[in-house]
């Protein structure tokens, strides 16, 4: 159809007397640089046609918003001018000649990366509106999303090869067999990533946005983002972090999430009490912790308890080994828990207890195991401290020392 286009530039040249040769070239050159002409204006013309038909739709969809962020829109505009250029060299050049061939595979190969660009460009999109939604934004999809883009890629790649050498695309695969080593090789890399990727997601080690902390890698952050090759963890100072993702396979991962999805913070810390000070409970004692309410009943409890158990000892006496006696540290241990449960911003539904470990050479270690009621790392800070300030406060109502190391004292 538009034949006579070659044609005329063709003689054209043949009028300036350079010679058959040289005005075949110039007329091939010529076109080509008219085709690429072409197909910027209708580039522009598509894409502001296709902006604009998105501005008519003023619906604040996610998808278009990241469609554009992955410049899918830009990537479908060149599409169609492509194939418009393609079916002008068809109408342009004969068949049988080298101009055809070579624009033809040319403008094949072009439109190849275009699909593939806009194939990824698609599923870039794709991934992040994934990473938005409740149900799979702690997923890996960015693994995912690379090891389809490495295969989207090698099936391109193969396809503009078999376009360069002329060849079918299946002859071209079946002779890869024996490169198939190399290849393995080359990807080993992305080959062992995606088997762990795979691994983290079904055994569900970590998500994005986890609160993870791995000793041996110096790592204590919130998980940003799992890929092939590592997962980018953010610490808590504003570093950067990136782990090998056999690493959180292999090695030991603690991960925070359940105490996140829990909202309590479990609180463990002992104060050491000055053993020298621990000793059995005076009547004048017991009526001044009688004034604290907290353990009021359970004194009044215990006193008929023991004073029922007394009466049938043989040898009575107040203090000292006979019978069975109340004694300060037992009762502050009382005092603690009891404070505990009545304290709004701790767990009463998760374990509590107030428990003794062993002696050493600090003192009687008195252990506070508890659950605050928040994951907040600074209202837990918060909430840890004034307990212990307290704790730390009383003490010495109940004729108790916390043990301290004298400085002064060898």
């Amino acid at each position: 159809m538009f034949y006579w286009v070659r044609i005329f530039i063709e003689e054209l040249f043949l009028k300036l007397s350079l010679g058959d040769t040289v005005s075949k070239l110039l007329t091939v050159f010529t076109i080509t640089l008219a085709l690429l002409f072409v197909g910027v204006v209708l580039f522009y013309i598509i894409r502001f046609l296709l902006l604009k038909f998105l501005r008519i739709k003023k619906d604040k969809s996610l998808w278009k918003s990241e469609l554009r962020k992955a410049n899918f829109f830009n990537q479908l505009a060149i599409f169609l001018p492509a194939l418009i250029v393609k079916k002008l060299i068809q109408e342009i050049f004969l068949e049988e000649s080298s101009a055809f061939l070579f624009l033809t595979a040319l403008i094949n190969i072009y439109i190849i990366i275009n699909c593939t660009l806009i194939l990824l460009n698609f599923l870039k999109a794709l991934t992040e509106v994934m990473l938005q939604r409740e149900g799979t934004k702690d997923k890996p999809m960015k693994s995912y999303l690379q090891i389809v883009s490495v295969i989207i890629w090698l099936i391109s790649i193969i396809l503009m090869i078999s376009i360069i050498i002329n060849k079918s695309p299946a002859g071209l695969l079946a002779g890869l067999g024996a490169f198939s080593a190399v290849l393995l090789l080359v990807f080993q890399d992305i080959i062992t990533g995606f088997v762990y990727s795979i691994q983290i997601s079904k055994n569900d080690i970590i998500r994005n946005g986890d609160w993870i902390t791995m000793e041996k890698f110096g790592v204590s952050g919130t998980v940003e983002e799992v890929n092939l090759i590592s997962a980018k963890v953010r610490n808590f100072d504003n570093t950067i972090a990136t782990v090998p993702v056999k690493q959180l396979v292999v090695d030991s991962v603690q991960n925070w999430r359940g105490m996140q999805e829990t909202g309590m913070r479990r609180i463990k810390r002992a104060i050491q009490i000055d053993i020298t000070t621990i000793k059995q409970c005076s009547p004048q004692m017991l009526e001044k912790f009688k004034q604290i309410s907290l353990i009021k009943s359970y004194i009044e409890q215990k006193e008929k308890e023991l004073a029922a158990h007394n009466k049938d000892e043989e040898a009575i006496m107040l203090h000292g080994p006979n019978g069975r006696h109340l004694t300060n540290i037992g009762v502050l241990r009382i005092y603690i828990q009891e404070y505990l449960i009545n304290n709004p911003r701790v767990r009463p539904d998760a374990t509590l207890m107030v428990r003794q470990l062993d002696p050493n050479e600090y003192g009687l270690p008195l252990e506070i195991y508890c659950f605050a009621a928040t994951t907040d790392w600074v209202e837990y800070e918060n909430i840890q401290s004034d307990i212990f300030d307290h704790i730390l406060s009383v003490v010495n109502f109940f004729e108790i020392r916390a043990f301290q190391r004298d400085a002064g004292k060898k």
